[in-house]
């Protein structure tokens, strides 16, 4: 399957930081300037080192929701168009997260 982008908003720089990820036979590969690589079914430990090092807070359902997208992409139930969409479902979850991130002064803001 073609790469899915994976576009979360980023509060320490203001924009949109994209990620791009590829289901493999073993999991994904995630593509990204700093930190590239082979993950687990759910996204251990690139795509976790990519959010961190980005500064960018998450749900911690994250993980079981992309072991479950990936397991569906695996088994053929869904197609390329549903995968897309529901990559960036989870984008958006994670902007969510990230965008309603408490500000506090001397801590983070």
């Amino acid at each position: 399957m073609d790469g899915l982008v994976f576009k979360v908003f980023n509060r320490r720089w203001n924009l949109e930081v994209t990620y791009r990820l590829r289901a493999t036979e073993s999991g994904w590969h995630i593509s990204n300037n700093a930190i590239n690589g082979d993950c687990e079914p759910d996204g251990t430990p690139f795509i976790y080192m990519n959010l961190r090092q980005d500064s960018i807070n998450y749900p911690i359902g994250l993980e079981s929701h992309l072991a479950w997208l990936w397991e569906q992409i695996d088994t053929g139930v869904i197609d390329y168009q549903n995968a897309k969409n529901k990559v960036q479902e989870l984008a958006n979850w994670v902007s969510i997260c990230e965008k309603n991130t408490p500000i506090w002064e001397g801590w983070n803001g």
